[in-house]
């Protein structure tokens, strides 16, 4: 197992939900490949969970000192050592033969960069909860699809329907990190948007595959990064910053595709402008967001 086809990357950390993503990781079946597990958890259950599942697939790493989101991903990406990669958030699960299709679409054909699925959200408990804006389907079948039009789906509706990490399959020879670092772009580092800012790297120099089947479920609950205090300007922030790398990279030529994704992240600011919890800080960066949109949406004019 010196070169596994695939390698399932679990960035962990959170104890509650790991047992599960990892039982998850181990019920692939079909298709060689190992289960990296980096830790970055202060505690100890992660690795019993490991050594209990007493799997030869499963490889685990615990971090010295917390490398953090960011850090603990571009961890998992560079200790892979299979030519696909699949990330599974420690919260998420795979359903059975997840793996194996997703690497199938990019077997068949390399002008595929990016395999991917509609995903099932669930709650805390694990049990399925209705969808979600961003977990409708792109497609209610099967389909290659052309990468920019992929792309500019999404950025246009300002809505990532292409999944969390969990969610997409890629071949490690098609990323290049920047500083070292897998979710940044432009010199600038994305947490909320981190997936999507690797997906449109990718989709940018070929084609998609999307399954319209759920192939993975997603997990839904208060404790994830986006619940956070601060987080939902930081957010909103980003999704300028990646409509900007996006264009420059050839995705939302068209002015009429820029306009559309411009006043969609307008519609987003608004409410957030209206939230009574606002601190005074917060409600100054978003106008100044705004203005920003405001001057863009003016340009195209």
């Amino acid at each position: 197992m010196a070169n596994p086809l695939v390698s399932i990357l679990i960035p962990a950390y959170n104890e509650r939900h790991f047992g599960a993503a990892l039982a998850s990781a181990i019920a692939q079946a079909g298709i060689e490949l190992e289960i990296l597990v980096c830790d970055d958890s202060p505690g100890g259950q992660i690795e019993a969970t490991v050594v209990a599942a007493n799997d030869p697939r499963v490889r685990y790493v615990r971090n010295p000192t917390r490398l953090g989101f960011a850090g603990n991903f571009t961890q998992c990406f560079t200790s892979a050592r299979g030519e696909m990669v699949k990330f599974l958030n420690d919260d998420d699960r795979l359903r059975p033969g997840c793996v194996a299709a997703l690497a199938g679409a990019l077997s068949a054909n390399r002008s595929v960069m990016l395999a991917t699925s509609r995903r099932q959200p669930i709650d805390a408990n694990g049990a399925r909860i209705p969808d979600v804006a961003a977990t409708l389907p792109m497609a209610m079948v099967s389909a290659l699809m052309s990468g920019r039009e992929m792309g500019d789906f999404v950025l246009g509706n300002s809505l990532n329907m292409i999944g969390e990490p969990t969610t997409a399959m890629f071949r490690r020879a098609d990323v290049t990190l920047e500083d070292g670092l897998l979710f940044r772009w432009g010199g600038h580092d994305y947490h909320c948007l981190a997936d999507l800012s690797l997906w449109l790297r990718l989709l940018a120099r070929g084609l998609a595959y999307y399954f319209a089947p759920a192939l993975s479920e997603f997990r839904i609950h208060p404790a994830q990064e986006q619940h956070r205090e601060g987080v939902r300007v930081a957010c909103l922030v980003e999704r300028l910053w990646i409509v900007r790398e996006a264009r420059k990279i050839g995705f939302l030529a068209a002015p009429q595709l820029m306009r559309l994704a411009l006043e969609n992240l307008r519609a987003r600011i608004h409410p957030c402008l209206a939230f009574p919890g606002l601190a005074p800080g917060e409600a100054e960066a978003l106008r100044s967001l705004l203005a920003d949109v405001e001057g863009e949406l003016a340009a195209l004019r």
